[in-house]
């Protein structure tokens, strides 16, 4: 079991506030001196904590989609590919999608189209692929 810090209620609203930053929790860890694990520890003992994280976490996402709502708005400079980067490496691919991410069944492949090439008369090159 990890030996954690000793915990804070005071913890909780801090957390809250520096989401409210597009701090995600590493970053928020790192501000108040502590580690994930202790993050983890704490979230076990503690049902308010657990919640602040799930709160911080939700607050971080919406700073970050509202950089790209605000630029949209306003008319900003945007870096439309170093934000889509950052919300996949923050909050996985759903971060940056409202499509919603659709499994392909296993079995057959399912066929969209058929093309049928004539022969045009030309002889074919041998497969240099093949060895």
């Amino acid at each position: 079991m990890f030996p954690s810090r000793p915990y804070h209620p005071d913890y909780a609203a801090r957390v809250i506030e520096l989401a409210g930053a597009g701090r995600t929790p590493a970053l928020i860890a790192v501000e108040l001196s502590v580690s994930l694990e202790d993050f983890a520890a704490w979230a076990a003992a503690d049902r308010d904590f657990t919640v602040a994280l799930a709160d911080a976490q939700t607050i971080a996402r919406a700073w970050w989609e509202g950089k790209a709502w605000r630029a949209m708005v306003t008319g900003e400079t945007f870096h439309i590919g170093i934000w889509s980067k950052a919300m996949t490496q923050l909050f996985g691919r759903a971060g940056h999608t409202s499509r919603p991410i659709e499994e392909k069944p296993a079995g057959q492949p399912v066929i969209r189209a058929r093309v049928n090439i004539p022969d045009n008369g030309r002889k074919r090159r041998p497969d240099r692929t093949a060895s």
